[in-house]
């Protein structure tokens, strides 16, 4: 794996060799852990006369300013108003303003921060997100996507007119970001619900968006007696355009609940993001609607391409707040890592402290109901990472080529007596002569970088140089194949970067 000196995270096991337990270096006693998140304060909610709450957040940083769009309803007058999308902005992500724009007029006034209302024909439209386009032509270097209700024959539902099926999924362009227009064409021809996800893939060259899809189970297609699959709620698939404009693939289911999850449970939101400056490193974090307790939880899937998704680890990557607080009872993450500073990510989220409706009857709802919008910090690249607990752990690399002179890691104590160390392999370094065979080569430790010269990292490191005893570089390594070979205790490391010089 071609490595060169790009930051490579370890948040699955595709750099993971295969080993052997004769050389020690197989895969024993390591699992994929947690960074820590640190929650804000309820950061913004529901206050103008426009607005019953803030939701479905999309944040995005433009220069040094912080930028929300958001989706609101209308708390009064004409229910076929339906859903509008808000604008704020911030100069340090914390103290959020909600400009008056003079865009949109509602109940009588353009003094509001309203930007979008959807197509021309839609009654009320579901906010997706917002993301910078950065292959966009002149005058379209914001998108949005977003569900749009177009259907005229609704009947109410609570205080809002619903209409199932009757709409679709489309998208918006701006040159600023406030003053929007729709494209023509429909991307699916179904409402997905949720916050739909839509961003440009560098690597494949495409737009490609994650939608909420629907998950199955119990299907039997042999035999006399078949069986339709039975349904059980969301799943989360993934489409792909050339153009984003137009021609939208149909969903592709790529990540569903399993049988490691309840049948009470499906998954809700897709919370779609892929990790800046670290290579091929996408996440989602979806929201776990538990049906009985109406409670949502965020859990995690990685993947190296979009396509393939995997869950390392079932915990909870939030948890939800305490009793009172805004988050308490739902989460719902909004579509981007935030990068607050050169060590500091954020990622921003919806709270709820009331609980998901149709669940069982015990459970009571808030009151007062409160939802907004928070924020959930973390270190640089902390988000998932391989890590040992008490009994020491070991894993190695597959075979890498890297450029530079130095190897850093970033890692962290999890316990007392904490130690993480490297020791270098020369793929195909040694020669091996075996009777009546030909001549093989082996991988064996490098001199001067084995374990025994190994100096251990043992304290809170982004950016810890691995270092050996007798040697100042690794430089001559450069361009050639090679295994990294860890044992770690009581640490997490959760990426590691080869780099000419550090700092």
């Amino acid at each position: 794996i071609n490595v060169g000196n790009r930051r490579q995270l370890l948040f699955d096991d595709f750099f993971i060799g295969r080993g052997s337990p004769e050389r020690e270096d197989s895969p024993h006693l390591i699992r994929w852990g947690f960074g820590k998140l640190e929650k804000s304060p309820l950061l913004m909610q529901g206050d103008r006369p426009w607005e019953r709450h803030v939701a479905w957040v999309s944040v995005v940083k433009d220069g040094g300013l912080y930028r929300a769009w958001y989706h609101n309803h209308n708390p009064g007058g004409d229910p076929a108003e339906g859903v509008r999308i808000g604008y704020a902005e911030s100069q340090n992500g914390l103290d959020w303003r909600k400009p008056d724009l003079n865009i949109l007029e509602v109940h009588g006034s353009k003094k509001n921060n309203l930007v979008y209302s959807g197509p021309r024909d839609a009654w009320s439209i579901e906010m997706g997100n917002v993301f910078i386009d950065p292959v966009a032509k002149a005058g379209e270097r914001f998108k949005m996507i977003h569900s749009s209700r177009e259907g005229r024959h609704v009947w109410p539902l609570g205080d809002y007119p619903y209409v199932p099926e009757a709409g679709v999924l489309k998208g918006a362009y701006s040159p600023d970001g406030l003053n929007w227009t729709t494209y023509p064409a429909m991307f699916l021809g179904r409402i997905p619900d949720t916050q739909a996800v839509a961003a440009y893939d560098p690597t494949i060259g495409k737009y490609v968006a994650y939608v909420r899809h629907h998950a199955s189970y119990g299907k039997l297609d042999i035999g006399e007696n078949r069986v339709r699959q039975a349904g059980r709620g969301g799943g989360i698939g993934r489409m792909e355009s050339w153009s984003y404009a137009n021609g939208w693939s149909f969903p592709e289911p790529v990540l569903m609940p399993d049988f490691d999850d309840s049948l009470n449970v499906d998954l809700y939101n897709p919370g779609y993001m892929r990790y800046p400056g670290a290579e091929n490193a996408h996440f989602m974090f979806p929201s776990v609607i538990d049906r009985w307790e109406g409670t949502l939880k965020v859990k995690a899937a990685v993947s190296r391409d979009g396509r393939a998704w995997v869950r390392p680890n079932r915990d909870d990557v939030l948890s939800l707040g305490s009793v009172g607080r805004f988050d308490s009872a739902r989460i719902y993450f909004g579509p981007n890592f935030v990068q607050l500073s050169r060590d500091e990510y954020a990622i921003y989220y919806r709270g709820i402290n009331d609980p998901h409706g149709g669940c069982h009857p015990s459970v009571k709802p808030a009151n007062p109901r409160l939802e907004g919008m928070g924020r959930a910090v973390f270190k640089r690249d902390r988000i998932l990472g391989i890590e040992a607990g008490p009994r020491e752990g070991v894993f190695s690399t597959r075979a890498l080529l890297f450029d530079g002179r130095r190897l850093v890691i970033n890692a962290e104590p999890i316990g007392p007596d904490p130690r993480i160390q490297v020791q270098l392999i020369g793929v195909g370094l040694n020669e091996v002569r075996r009777s009546k065979l030909p001549v093989s080569r082996e991988d064996a430790v490098v001199e001067g970088c084995s374990f025994a010269d190994s100096i251990p990292i043992t304290s809170d490191v982004l950016d810890g140089e691995v270092r050996w005893r007798t040697k100042d570089s690794i430089a001559e390594w450069a361009g050639k194949p090679v295994r990294l070979h860890f044992r770690v205790k009581n640490m997490r490391i959760y990426s590691f970067q080869f780099l000419e010089v550090i700092g």
